[in-house]
């Protein structure tokens, strides 16, 4: 019986000094790259091998471990296809969650409630020549892990993906839906203050 009580006192003492026990401000920069991004359009056109660097940021609330607040990134994208002149530059805006483990390991999740890009198009098929394609109306899903490999130094692994609803091409509506999924490996210093 003495044994399970103190069995029970040291799992207690170890999940107290793992555990971060005080609330704090979570202020976290983010750098990265985007592997493997892909684009499908309605009407069954799809882009695939994008890649380009990205940065951002959280701002939140940590305590106990758990993790809520504002996610904004910033991402260049550069699809592998001929119809695409410039780089397509996304700005995503996201509420998110997470819980960092006492095993150097977090996991998090969020909602990208805003999303808007742009990029310069060129359409072949119809050899309309040089147009601006303008993303807006996006939403998504984000989840990823993160790896303390250094104290204040995280490697992530992110899965994005959303759809624009709004979409303009050289100033005209374009009433395609388009569909977006990206993988992102980035890092990132986590200051809890």
């Amino acid at each position: 019986m003495i044994k399970i009580a103190q069995l029970g006192l040291l799992i207690a003492l170890v999940l107290g000094f793992a555990v971060p026990a005080k609330a704090a401000l979570l202020i976290e920069p983010v750098v990265g790259y985007n592997l493997g991004t892909k684009f499908e359009i309605e009407d069954g056109k799809n882009y695939s091998g994008g890649s380009g660097p990205a940065f951002g940021g959280r701002l939140g609330y940590q305590n106990f471990g758990f993790q809520i607040g504002l996610d904004y990134l910033n991402s260049n994208v550069n699809p592998d296809h001929d119809d695409f002149d410039s780089n397509l530059k996304v700005n995503e805006w996201a509420g998110f969650v997470g819980f960092e483990f006492p095993i150097l390991l977090r996991a998090y999740a969020g909602y990208i409630f805003s999303a808007n890009g742009q990029s310069t198009k060129y359409d072949a098929s119809t050899g309309a020549g040089n147009q601006k394609l303008e993303l807006s109306g996006g939403s998504g899903l984000k989840v990823g892990v993160g790896f303390t490999v250094l104290p204040f130094l995280d490697i992530n692994f992110e899965v994005r993906q959303g759809t624009f609803g709004d979409n303009k091409l050289g100033g005209s509506t374009f009433d395609k839906d388009i569909k977006y999924s990206t993988y992102m490996l980035g890092l990132s210093l986590p200051f809890a203050i």
